[in-house]
């Protein structure tokens, strides 16, 4: 049977050298899921704020901590329909600052500024291609 291969855009991206996700940066349901997981993320980080300094410096703080660091994984195991918090912070909280951000900020950024970067290219590379076509089939 002939067998027609379409390109659907998805790529493949190694996560610090970790572990690898898929998924197309010009899809607008994956981007959907991307800045709904980081609005999220973020009003969880102010809460994550505003707890710890009610609790204060107790034991159970610690407590707390691990409880949302298990949410805030699990949030972004569901982006990426895979297992990759594990793999990418390992043993380190995702609240962890690194460059003035919380881990799980600088990982989301990240994948916001390769969306733009290729959305981009992408729609530069648009237009040529189907004003070719356009023009070979409205004679």
């Amino acid at each position: 049977m002939a067998e027609i291969r379409i390109d659907d855009g998805l790529v493949s991206y190694t996560l610090n050298g970790k572990c690898e996700v898929t998924f197309n940066p010009t899809d607008p349901a994956f981007a959907e899921r991307l800045y709904t997981t980081f609005d999220t993320l973020d009003k969880q980080q102010e809460d994550y704020k505003a707890q710890v300094e009610k609790i204060g410096n107790t034991r159970k703080v610690f407590d707390f901590v691990k409880e949302r660091d298990a949410e805030m994984r699990q949030y972004i195991d569901d982006l990426f329909e895979q297992p990759v918090s594990e793999h990418i912070f390992g043993n380190m909280n995702v609240y962890a600052i690194a460059n003035g951000l919380p881990v799980w900020a600088n990982l989301l950024l990240a994948i916001m500024d390769e969306i733009d970067v290729v959305f981009t290219r992408e729609q530069k590379l648009t237009h040529p291609r189907i004003s070719k076509y356009t023009k070979k089939y409205h004679k």
